[in-house]
């Protein structure tokens, strides 16, 4: 792994007259840690601090240990430089004034679509950027700007919290969060994650504010680099790179003791979530949504350190048809290297220590199944998407109560056996939900 950047290469970049672009990308790859750059930032003037924020947006927005305010206003600034280039046809990578700023990004394939007259894309990327530099969002934030906490096109790097509010401390040790907020959420997404479709995973994800009490609720949606896709989802070596990002963009968030974090990981995301905490990722729940599984290399809870081994629940909804033939698979092929590591460990919806969740029924049949009225698989939460794309969903209700804690009660899964296993393997319609029970209920610690 390339090393990290050290205090002498941010100051040698900032004094740098112009600051170097190649120099800029080489941070930017290599960040420093977070308490570097908390130390670094501290040291620098108020007027320092104003002349970087306007002449390399780009750093300060990226860096984690710099107060979220501070990269939020960074971040702004990279989105209307990127959306201005866009629109006017210069170079985006000068408007960002990053060297080789799009080498094998995403944002790089759509400009060469572009220039092929193949404009659908590029058109959807400007109204994205749009959206995220001033789009309404998907939360009242009493007309503040959506609170971006990264953006680098050239790492295909994106990242928003979305809530109510931020605090406006400039601080790097003072807690990000606003007065009020008891629990946030960090959402890790799935492969074949692209900035083009990332309002889309914040908007649904967005549905477990709604649910949470008014003001006491934030969620991350963490989309920090290159996911993956098609076959490649099964790398455990990309799954291994982002996790690192991961864990050092969580672990770099300083906390006071009031707020509670709960990791969601779906589909390959959750193999991301849970390499990260079998590398040290420190959060005070985790969920498994439609995963791929607890991390490579791990067949249980105890292969996880000792400070990850915190409250896990898993959601896997009936007929899953992308994680259910490829849960458990944890290969090493020697001769490949790093590379030759395939799949993302251990099955968490029958992992013995793990919660399995109820998914249950769409919104529609709520009513429904509240009457008592004999349900038909159509009622059903099945698939794998679904699960995050439906609004209303008895999965939905579970994972906002285990965001919240506190004793919010979830609606546990029935053990249906060995038929079931083999069936949500295959892929096969037996949903035992179906059954008439009483729901069983348990309270989130």
């Amino acid at each position: 792994m390339r090393a990290r950047s050290s205090f002498a290469d941010l100051t040698r970049l900032i004094e740098s007259r112009p600051i170097s672009r190649g120099r800029l990308r080489r941070v930017l790859n290599a960040p420093p840690s977070a308490a570097t750059t908390r130390e670094w930032w501290a040291s620098l003037p108020d007027a320092e601090h104003s002349r970087l924020l306007k002449q390399v947006p780009l750093l300060v927005g990226n860096l984690d240990g710099i107060p979220w305010a501070v990269r939020v206003r960074a971040n702004r600034e990279s989105l209307g430089r990127a959306i201005n280039a866009l629109e006017s046809g210069a170079s985006i990578e000068r408007a960002l004034g990053s060297a080789s700023a799009f080498a094998g990004g995403e944002i790089k394939s759509i400009l060469a679509d572009a220039s092929r007259g193949e404009l659908r894309d590029r058109e959807r990327l400007v109204h994205q950027l749009k959206e995220l530099h001033s789009g309404r969002g998907f939360v009242d934030r009493g007309g503040k700007p959506r609170f971006v906490l990264a953006f680098d096109p050239e790492r295909d790097s994106i990242v928003e919290y979305v809530g109510p509010a931020i605090s406006e401390s400039e601080d790097p040790l003072a807690s990000p969060f606003a007065e009020g907020v008891t629990s946030v959420g960090v959402f890790v997404p799935g492969n074949e994650a692209r900035l083009l479709d990332f309002e889309g995973k914040a908007h649904t994800m967005s549905e477990l504010l709604k649910l949470a009490p008014a003001g006491k609720a934030g969620l991350v949606v963490w989309q920090g680099g290159r996911f993956p896709r098609g076959p490649l989802a099964l790398s455990a070596a990309m799954a291994d790179g982002l996790a690192r990002k991961l864990g050092t963009f969580v672990n770099s968030i300083p906390r006071d003791g009031r707020v509670a974090l709960t990791a969601f990981g779906f589909s390959f995301g959750g193999g991301v979530t849970g390499r990260a905490m079998s590398l040290g990722m420190r959060v005070d729940r985790v969920v498994h949504v439609s995963s791929a599984g607890l991390g490579h290399g791990v067949t249980s809870l105890d292969d996880l350190p000792a400070s990850a081994r915190v409250p896990h629940y898993s959601l896997l909804a009936p007929v899953d048809p992308s994680v259910g033939l490829i849960l458990g698979i944890n290969v090493h092929l020697p001769f490949l290297g790093r590379a030759g590591h395939f799949g993302h460990g251990a099955d968490p919806a029958s992992t013995p220590g793990v919660v399995r969740l109820e998914t249950g029924v769409l919104g529609a049949a709520q009513e429904k199944r509240s009457a008592g009225a004999p349900l038909s698989l159509g009622d059903l939460l099945t698939g794998h998407t679904t699960i995050l794309e439906q609004w209303g969903t008895t999965a939905k209700q579970n994972m906002a109560a285990v965001l919240m804690g506190d004793g919010a009660e979830v609606e546990l899964a029935p053990d249906a056996g060995a038929l079931a296993r083999v069936a949500q393997r295959f892929m096969l319609p037996y949903a035992p939900f179906l059954k008439v029970r009483e729901p069983e209920l348990r309270r989130v610690g």
